[in-house]
Order: C-alpha cells, then sequence, then structure tokens
C-alpha cells in the first residue's frame, strides 16, 4: 500500500526529531510543511523530504494531496488546529500534552464521532512501543494477575540543570496547562490507560502540586509560574487504586519504578528501560508460603523507534481501517484526571472524575 501522506504543522525541536520517520520508506511521508517561520519551515520540509511549505497552517489542510496531519506546536493550539483539521477531513496525530482540558477532550471527541472514519491519536503514546509495556497489558488482560487492586507509579527525573530556560510558554499556564505534569504526566497516564484497559477509569482523585527544587538564588528551575513535582491517589471503578508521583530529583538519583498488584500475582516494570527493575518481573506464591520471582522476556523500548511510535500507530490505524490503540476516548479520561489534580491541589480536597465516553 502507498505511505499515508502526512502535513507536519509547526517546525520547533521536536518535528525535527521526528522527520525521520517520514524518509525511513515504511508507512508515512511528509508532502508538506507549515510554520510561521519560513526559514524554519523550509529546514524541515527538506530534513522530512516535503515538497512544499506554507506560512498559514489552514493552506496546508486546503491541500487535497494531504491525507493525515502531524501537529507540533504549544498545547494550546492543539484544540483549535485539531478540530480544524478534522473539518478539512484529514487524520491527526498531534504532540503531547493533547489538550489543556477535559472539556476540549470532550469537544474533539464529538467532532471525531461526526466522522468517525478519521483516525486520532497523540504523541503521549510513545511508551506504547515498549515490549515491557505490551506483555504487562496482555497480563492484565488475560487476568493473569487476578483482581488488580493497586498499581505503584513513581518516576524521579534528573534535575533541571542550573541555567536552563525553556521557551516562555512553558512556562504559562493558559499555554501549557502545567509543568511536570502535562509535560511528562501525559506520557505517565496514557501508559497507565495503554498496560490496566479497561480497568483505567478514575472515578476519585486526591492530590498535591509543588515546585522545582532547589529553588534558590544561586539555582533557579527553568519554570516559576508552573509545577515541578505532583502525587496523586487516583481510586477507579472496580476499586483499583493507582499512587501517581511525578517529580525531578531533588537531593538523590533519578527512580522509576512501576508495581501492579492483583490477587493472583504482581509485576514490576519500568516506564523507561532504566531504573532498579528494568525488566518485567513477575511474583507469584508458588504454595503457602513460597513467593517466586521470574523474570519475564521482554523487549525495553529503544529510543529512536519509541520517539516515532505515534506516527507509524496512526498510519497503521489508517491503512488498517482501525481504532489507534490511544483513542480520543482514553484522553478524555486522562484530561479527566488532570482537571481534579488541579483541583485538588487547589481546593485540599478530593475531586470526582467524570470518566464517561
Amino acid at each position: 500500500m502507498a505511505p499515508v501522506r502526512f502535513g507536519i504543522i509547526g517546525a520547533g525541536v521536536i518535528a525535527n526529531l521526528m522527520a525521520r520517520v517520514f524518509t525511513e520508506g515504511r508507512d508515512a511521508c511528509a508532502v508538506a510543511v507549515a510554520d510561521v517561520n519560513a526559514a524554519a519551515a523550509q529546514k524541515l520540509a527538506a530534513a522530512a523530504g516535503a515538497a512544499r511549505i506554507h506560512a498559514d497552517y489552514r493552506e496546508l489542510l486546503r491541500d487535497p494531496e494531504v491525507e493525515a496531519v502531524y501537529i507540533a506546536t504549544p498545547p494550546f493550539l492543539h484544540r483549535p488546529m485539531t478540530l480544524d483539521a478534522l473539518r478539512a477531513g484529514k487524520h491527526v496525530c498531534c504532540e503531547k500534552p493533547f489538550f489543556l482540558t477535559q472539556a476540549e477532550a470532550r469537544e474533539v471527541l464529538a467532532a471525531q464521532r461526526a466522522n468517525p472514519r478519521l483516525k486520532v491519536n497523540c504523541c503521549s503514546s510513545r511508551y506504547h512501543n515498549s515490549g515491557t509495556a505490551r506483555r504487562a497489558r496482555q497480563a492484565v488482560a488475560a487476568g493473569e494477575l487476578g483482581t488488580l487492586y493497586r498499581v505503584h507509579f513513581e518516576q524521579v527525573t534528573g534535575a533541571p540543570k542550573p541555567g536552563t530556560v525553556l521557551p516562555p510558554w512553558r512556562n504559562d499556564p493558559a499555554k501549557n496547562g502545567g509543568g511536570i505534569s502535562f509535560d511528562w504526566g501525559p506520557y505517565d497516564l496514557d501508559w497507565l490507560a495503554f498496560v490496566l484497559g479497561d480497568r483505567f477509569r478514575p472515578e476519585r482523585l486526591f492530590g498535591t502540586v509543588g515546585s522545582y527544587f532547589p529553588l534558590t538564588a544561586e539555582r533557579v528551575p527553568p519554570c516559576l509560574n508552573v509545577d515541578g513535582r505532583l502525587s496523586a491517589e487516583i481510586l477507579c471503578a472496580g476499586g483499583l487504586t493507582i499512587h501517581w508521583e511525578r517529580r525531578a530529583a531533588e537531593h538523590g538519583p533519578a527512580r522509576h519504578n512501576v508495581e501492579l498488584r492483583g490477587t493472583r500475582a504482581g509485576l514490576d516494570l519500568a516506564f523507561l528501560p532504566m531504573g532498579e527493575k528494568p525488566v518485567l518481573h513477575h511474583y507469584a506464591y508458588v504454595g503457602a508460603a513460597d513467593l517466586a520471582e521470574t523474570k519475564l522476556p521482554d523487549a525495553p523500548p529503544a529510543w529512536d523507534d519509541t520517539l516515532v511510535h505515534p506516527i507509524r500507530e496512526l498510519s497503521a490505524a489508517i491503512r488498517e481501517d482501525r481504532a489507534p490503540a490511544s483513542p480520543l476516548e482514553v484522553h478524555v479520561r486522562i484530561h479527566g484526571v488532570f482537571d481534579a489534580l488541579l483541583a485538588s491541589a487547589r481546593t485540599g480536597q478530593a475531586v470526582a472524575i467524570d470518566s464517561t465516553v
């Protein structure tokens, strides 16, 4: 089958990193790039093999050769650009965070349901590429763990380097949604939704957010107006509870650990191919008191393939006429969690989540 023809909207850093997916000779190619910066658009077009550039993304959407768009603009532009693309009859792969609120997610879902032929996914699905995640998903779906009752998801990343400067929009909640929550949080929640499947149905959340540390005159973090750490307890339908923690390593090493616990067995694994347990560990009682540990065969993600996975996945969904692995219904729930996290942090109270789709 012919490759899916993409138009790229936005010619910033992440779009340039993604350019290789359109030149690898698989199931996607680029035919046009749109950016208000003509020099940036021309540079990306050359790297991605696109023949045309546009100053206005709406011109790209009118291009009959464009079948799908990859949106790589700041988050506050994602909703209007996605809606315009759907109204123009284009499939959409959008960078993360997909939206700023659950209301935006519901609006886009309604637009997609009005034209269900169109496929939509988000780049927060990058880590679905991990064989470890796929094996864990299989175990959960098959009931190998019994009734799943507890998930512990803790990710501690390296601290920002002194002097790090981020684009102004990254420091503006009106344009970016938040800090570490909206930067890394979409990966966390999309990964959890992928592994847990229908068990990811959040109903209530109690959480906090805080600033990056340390905050001193000598060491000012790159973001001051948005969060640099979060911690939340999420209660899901069916009694599953999820502890979700994400922060920068203030005074210690990075740490990446995920634990899944069920009535029959448990799994320990890493969201990223690092941390204390970079491969999949399975725990189960063999007898009355003998806990057996087994390292299951899996394939940790290679970053080059992980980075471009969402374009490959959307292209496959288009060609196979199926839903992407991270459909819009999942993002309604993900952004319900974000809404609740910010509300709970602001009020100090547990907040209900509407996960109906």
